[in-house]
């Protein structure tokens, strides 16, 4: 289904909020919607539990040991850099056209 985009209708205006505000008037919704009055007051209140996966458990011990580590290699830093100054730091250019190309395979799929 699609719909035409064009030019508003000035009387239309406001009447599309009213309808919205309207519906609904005040009703609220509880947890025990589908449960008689009776038989809600008759059972003991539950809590809800959550379990988590094994993949999201994981997922916590990642994150924890990722915010534990610094930001940035201050010692591969001063590595790179000394190598730099003294003339050693040698640069594979066919290695990094070789990754960049896997990265935009890898971002086209």
């Amino acid at each position: 289904m699609t719909n035409r985009i064009g030019p508003m209708d000035p009387s239309a205006l406001g009447k599309a909020g009213n309808k919205v505000d309207n519906t609904g008037g005040g009703r609220k919704v509880s947890g025990d919607s589908g449960v008689s009055q009776g038989a809600s007051q008759a059972q003991a209140p539950t809590s809800d539990t959550v379990e988590l996966t094994s993949s999201a458990k994981l997922l916590e011990r990642l994150e924890k040991t990722l915010a534990s580590l610094p930001a940035v290699d201050s010692k591969r830093v001063e590595e790179v850099k000394a190598a730099i100054e003294n003339g050693e730091y040698e640069i594979d250019a066919d290695a990094i056209a070789d990754a960049m190309i896997r990265f935009e395979r890898f971002l086209g799929e």
